[in-house]
């Protein structure tokens, strides 16, 4: 080989190794990013009892990163302040979503988790086969979009 074509293939090395380093890493999960809660809805049974924006206001942003999750915002009412936050892990089978929460309490909640793009709409309680459960206290539906 002459010293031309070393010098060629070397050359060819580095920006091989440049290009290849200066490609942004793939997100490994398509939940895997900053959310911030856009609307909220509770439900008692089929009748709607509680709208984010109407009778409730605040922020709320949710982080998954790995296996791992956390929350932290605030919501107001007329009369009330109260601080929404915890942390753990999870684990998502289809649109069957599980949060393991470590913090404030240890606790399991069953989710419905469905993403479209850049939105994540979040429902619950669920069953264990993924159903609503509309027979006890309150239904959440949570949307979500992601942050820039």
């Amino acid at each position: 080989m002459t010293i031309a074509m070393k010098k060629i293939v070397f050359l060819s090395l580095i920006v091989a190794l440049i290009i290849g380093s200066c490609t942004q890493q793939e997100i490994k999960s398509p939940l895997e990013g900053v959310w911030q809660v856009v609307s909220w809805e509770r439900m008692r049974g089929d009748t709607l009892v509680a709208t984010f924006g109407k009778d409730f206001t605040g922020s709320e942003m949710k982080i998954w990163s790995g296996n791992y999750f956390n929350f932290v915002g605030q919501y107001k009412t007329d009369t009330n302040v109260v601080d929404n936050y915890g942390g753990g892990t999870y684990k998502l089978d289809g649109n069957r979503y599980e949060e393991n929460l470590l913090y404030p309490d240890q606790v399991t909640v069953k989710l419905l988790l469905e993403i479209r793009n850049d939105t994540v709409i979040q429902t619950w309680p669920v069953d264990e086969n993924g159903q609503i459960i509309k027979t006890t206290g309150l239904n959440n539906m949570q949307k979500l979009i992601r942050m820039e």
